[in-house]
C-alpha cells in the first residue's frame, strides 16, 4: 500500500475542487492543504516539506539548473499573470514610457521572483530596456518580511544593492525611488507622485499577448523526484487532476443564471478573453505551453540567473512530456 502523501497549493478556482475533495488523484491518497504562498514556496526550498507543492517558476528553474532541486515539474500552471500592471513610478520624474527607467531606482521584493523576472524580461526583450542602466534595489514593500536579503551574483556592470531599513514602498512614496516593481499595489499607490507606468495596463497586456502569444507564467506544480522515480504513472494521475479541477472551474465561470463569482460580467469577461486568447486560454501541459516556458527561460539566461543552458523537456517528469490538456 503506498503511504500517504501531502499536496500543498495555492487556494484558487482551478485548484479549489482538490482541496475540497470533488476531484481526486486516482490510485493515490492524498492530504490537501493550502496557505499563503511565500509560506509554501519557503517551506519547498527550505525543507522540501510536501510531497506535491506550488512553487515560484523562476525559482524551480534556477534550482534544476544548479542540480539540487528535489522536486520534478509537471507542466500545471496554477499562477498566471501578465505583469505590465505591476510597475509604479514616481509621476514627477519624467517617466512615461519603459525606456525612460534607464538610469533610475528600481525597487524589487525579490530579485529572482517570476514577477520580477517576467517584468524584467518584458521590458529587455518588448521595450528595448537595457537593465544595466538601472540602479536595483531589493527589500522588503509595505511591511517588515525577513532579516535577510539575498541578492543574485550579476555580472560586472549591474548595480544592485539590499534595501534593509527602509520599506520600498515608503522609498517609492519620498522620492528615493524612481519606480516599484510589486505584484501587490503599495501601499504608497495613490500618494501624491505615485502611479502606474501603464495606466490602462489590461490593454497594454493584451497587445502583449497579441504580439508575442506569450502568457506568462507564474507558478509550476511540482513532485518530490524519488516518488516519480518509484511510481512512473503518478506525475500523469496528478496532472489529469489538475486538469478536471481546471475543467470544473471554466464551467463555473460561464454559470449565468446564479453566477458564481461577485463580478457581474464574468460569462461575458470569459467570452471576451476566449476571442482573444482562444478557448482553452489556461491552458496546462508542455506543447501548448512550449512558447512561453523558452521565453522565459530565456528571460532568465539573458538576465544572468542560471548557472547552465536549461531546456524546457528537463524540468517536467518524463511521463507528462506529451500529456495533453483537453
Amino acid at each position: 500500500m503506498p503511504r500517504p502523501l501531502t499536496a500543498t497549493v495555492g487556494e484558487f478556482d482551478r485548484t479549489r475542487a482538490l482541496l475540497d475533495g470533488r476531484v481526486r488523484v486516482a490510485g493515490a491518497e492524498i492530504t490537501w492543504h493550502s496557505g499563503e504562498l511565500e509560506t509554501i514556496f519557503s517551506q519547498a526550498f527550505g525543507g522540501a516539506e510536501a510531497d506535491i507543492t506550488e512553487l515560484s517558476f523562476c525559482n524551480f528553474l534556477i534550482a534544476t539548473a544548479r542540480g539540487d532541486c528535489p522536486y520534478i515539474g509537471i507542466p500545471v500552471f496554477p499562477t498566471r499573470c501578465f505583469r505590465h500592471h505591476a510597475i509604479f513610478i514616481r509621476s514627477d520624474r519624467g517617466i512615461t514610457q519603459p525606456r525612460d527607467l534607464e538610469g533610475r531606482r528600481v525597487g524589487v521584493r525579490e530579485y529572482t521572483n517570476t514577477a520580477a523576472l517576467v517584468v524584467r524580461g518584458i521590458l529587455e526583450s518588448y521595450y528595448g530596456v537595457e537593465l544595466s542602466k538601472i540602479d536595483w534595489v531589493v527589500g522588503d514593500i509595505d511591511r517588515r518580511e525577513r532579516s535577510r536579503i539575498a541578492l543574485p551574483l550579476l555580472p560586472p556592470g549591474y548595480r544592485i544593492a539590499a534595501e534593509h531599513e527602509a520599506l520600498l514602498s515608503d522609498l517609492l512614496a519620498a522620492g528615493s525611488l524612481d519606480a516599484l516593481i510589486a505584484y501587490t499595489p503599495p501601499r504608497s499607490l495613490g500618494s501624491p507622485g505615485v502611479a502606474r507606468l501603464f495606466p490602462r495596463w489590461w490593454d497594454d497586456e493584451r497587445r502583449y499577448y497579441e504580439a508575442t502569444g506569450v502568457f506568462p507564467i507564474m507558478h509550476v506544480v511540482v513532485i518530490r523526484r524519488t516518488l516519480v522515480e518509484r511510481d512512473a504513472t503518478l506525475a500523469r494521475r496528478v496532472f489529469d487532476a489538475f486538469c478536471e479541477a481546471k475543467r470544473i472551474a471554466l464551467r463555473e465561470l460561464a454559470i449565468e443564471q446564479a453566477p458564481r463569482t461577485m463580478l457581474p460580467w464574468a460569462p461575458a469577461h470569459l467570452r471576451q478573453t476566449r476571442e482573444i486568447m482562444g478557448e482553452n486560454f489556461w491552458p496546462y501541459g508542455v506543447e501548448a505551453n512550449r512558447r512561453t516556458l523558452k521565453t522565459q527561460i530565456e528571460f532568465a539566461r539573458s538576465q544572468h540567473l542560471l548557472e547552465r543552458a536549461v531546456n524546457v523537456e528537463e524540468l517536467f517528469a518524463a511521463g507528462v512530456l506529451t500529456a495533453i490538456d483537453d
